[in-house]
């Protein structure tokens, strides 16, 4: 499951994790996160994996995968990811958020949801990207 961005989830698809970023290193070599990434887990949500990247129209676009933790109480499918950038001295330079669907795949498996949201500026050098899962 896609959490809805700029462009629809047809868009969100094409900046997935997982396969699709598989796929493309085969194509090109994938393009190491330019800012350092923080994130942060709840007792009920882990943020397993966080990107922030410029895309081809140099926006800067945030993604990653949240899954819940094995035997952790549930909060229900509704979750909401939010994003902090931080400048060099800790301020927050602009702080964002998205519904995110948490979906189980089945087979006993924790329930994870994709999600990117992008941000409405270029954060500065020095600066790092929070990513966090709140309950929606």
């Amino acid at each position: 499951m896609f959490c809805d961005v700029r462009g629809g989830p047809a868009q969100s698809a094409q900046h997935s994790d997982g396969f699709l970023d598989f796929a493309s290193a085969l194509v090109q070599p994938e393009v190491p996160d330019k800012y350092p990434l923080e994130l942060r887990s709840t007792p009920s949500v882990d943020i397993v994996v966080g990107h922030a990247r410029k895309d081809q129209s140099s926006a800067i676009l945030v993604s990653g995968l949240a899954r819940e933790r094995f035997g952790a109480c549930s909060l229900g499918p509704n979750m909401r990811i939010e994003v902090v950038v931080r400048g060099p001295h800790r301020e927050v330079l602009e702080q964002t958020a998205t519904d995110c669907y948490l979906r189980s795949p089945g087979h006993g498996l924790p329930a994870q949801a994709h999600f990117a949201v992008y941000l409405k500026s270029v954060p500065p050098p020095g600066s790092t990207v929070e990513i966090s899962c709140q309950p929606g």
